[in-house]
């Protein structure tokens, strides 16, 4: 039996679940500390961050790692680093003793193996000791469990290393059969628990790890979403399960799976504190976890829109020893505190649409901003950045727990075709507020059924790293998994 998971939708077919909570009102509130803003003077893509303790955190990026000295921070945001690491596509981050970190390599210009590496942090240096890599094999999320290293490979399933030679890593083992796309793997005991994207959640005794068995798990069937991400504490299991949210495994049970919705694709999951941080393509969701098993959502932070409204996904989330959390969101890394809704002290602007979207002949749409922050939100501007787009609203002051409608139109202008409605005001962390605004689109509502359609595309090869021409028609894709992303500027 097939399924077609649809990014951001998570359409599923197989067996009946529990569904979790649905997001309420938050108790717990994510106040705004500080902001790391870039490796380089130009927007770069900050993929994850990780703490080091004693203050420090390593950043990374498509253009490097950077070590950054977290107090000295400000709110405004800086791209000041005690150190950077070049030459290195990274993607994600992890502690490995107390002077190395291991970190996942994407294929690009300055790197050729989509495998790890191994960096000595050598007091304020960074120094790369080893990349370690797989001919036609493409590693993902890890887990370092004592000395030894797992690895998730999408299609070659799982790998194990052993780290007992810090500088010279050696394989022990490998199981591939059983997998559909290996995302991330995380361990616990002698039992490893993958993200197995579209083929869902699988399980593997790693008792014997040159010999790992795999138990059982999901299939095409049985999942839901595509599993991007996993974590296990005490037993229970929790998988970032795209467009499906959140999905709970109280006890490692597979039969008892419990989803719970996330505001958004979950894609990137951490601990921080006693709660579980799921990184969104919107935004990071933070959830209490029961004894039983199972997480309920208690506070949101939207990350997705800032500046100048270009286009930015929430990558990586992390939690430090002190209880902070860092969420990578591409031109930013962003810090900060989790604090019960009574402690909460900053104003929050929330918006009901990020987008607005007109026909060629123009219109008009009403935005609605809400202060769901504990300290009045005062909005000293509303401007927009093309001619042929307006908001009839100046400004103002927003109690907490207020609201604002306004309107914004599009004259039908056919010059220039987009722009960006700016909300300046006082939140900390989303000043301003962007809206982009689209004249001259067509467009598909909510639940409108799509035509059938051909879209032309370069495909990069992972392996090879050239591009590929190929195109995408929507009809010949019934009944497949699919997954794609679209990038594009605007």
């Amino acid at each position: 039996m097939l399924r077609t998971v649809l990014m951001g939708l998570g359409v599923g077919l197989g067996a009946a679940v529990g569904v979790g909570e649905s997001l309420g009102p938050p108790e717990v509130v994510l106040e705004y500390v500080a902001r790391y803003l870039c490796q380089a003077n130009e927007p770069d893509h900050l993929l994850a961050a990780l703490d080091l303790g004693g203050g420090r955190v390593v950043v990374a990026g498509n253009r490097g790692l950077a070590l950054v000295d977290l107090a000295s921070l400000p709110a405004s945001g800086s791209r000041n680093a005690l150190f950077r690491l070049g030459n290195l596509n990274a993607r994600n981050v992890y502690r490995f003793g107390s002077e190395r970190i291991l970190v996942n390599l994407n294929r690009g210009e300055t790197q050729s193996s989509p495998g790890f590496a191994v960096v000595l942090v050598d007091g304020p240096r960074l120094v790369l000791e080893r990349v370690v890599d797989e001919p036609d094999t493409l590693y993902e999320k890890m887990c370092v469990v004592g000395s030894t290293l797992y690895v998730a490979a999408h299609a070659r399933g799982l790998r194990i290393y052993s780290l007992a030679n810090p500088g010279g890593p050696v394989l022990l083992g490998r199981l591939e059969s059983g997998f559909v796309d290996a995302f991330s793997v995380a361990v616990e005991g002698s039992t490893a628990y993958v993200a197995d994207g579209a083929g869902g959640l699988k399980v593997v005794d790693v008792s014997d790890p040159d010999q790992p068995v795999l138990l059982g798990g999901e299939d095409l069937a049985t999942a839901v979403g595509t599993a991007e991400d996993v974590t296990v504490r005490g037993g229970h299991v929790f998988v970032a399960a795209g467009g499906a949210g959140l999905a709970c495994y109280p006890g490692g049970n597979l039969a008892r799976r419990v989803l719970v919705p996330v505001g958004a694709c979950a894609e990137d999951l951490a601990w921080v504190g006693p709660y579980l941080a799921v990184a969104t393509m919107d935004g990071v969701t933070l959830l209490a976890v029961g004894p039983e098993g199972v997480a309920r959502p208690v506070g949101r932070e939207t990350t997705a829109r800032r500046d100048n409204g270009t286009l930015r996904l929430c990558e990586g989330v992390a939690g430090t020893a002190d209880g902070l959390l860092l969420a990578a969101d591409w031109n930013f890394v962003d810090v900060y505190r989790p604090v019960s809704g009574g402690a909460a002290s900053q104003p929050d602007i929330e918006s009901t649409v990020q987008r607005v979207r007109f026909p060629p002949s123009g219109g008009t749409q009403r935005v609605t901003l809400t202060n769901h922050g504990a300290a009045p939100l005062v909005i000293a501007s509303v401007t927009s950045s093309a001619a042929g787009f307006s908001a009839d609203f100046g400004g103002g002051t927003l109690l907490p727990g207020e609201s604002v409608s306004f309107t914004v139109a599009y004259d039908g202008s056919p010059q220039p075709g987009s722009g960006v409605i700016r909300i300046g005001s006082n939140d900390p962390d989303e000043n301003p507020l962007p809206i982009q605004v689209f004249g001259r689109t067509e467009y598909l509502d909510p639940g409108e059924p799509v035509p059938d359609f051909t879209l032309p595309g370069l495909r990069r090869d992972p392996f090879t790293g050239g591009l590929v021409a190929t195109t995408f028609r929507l009809s010949e894709q019934r009944g497949k998994v699919v997954w794609f992303q679209v990038y594009g500027y605007w």
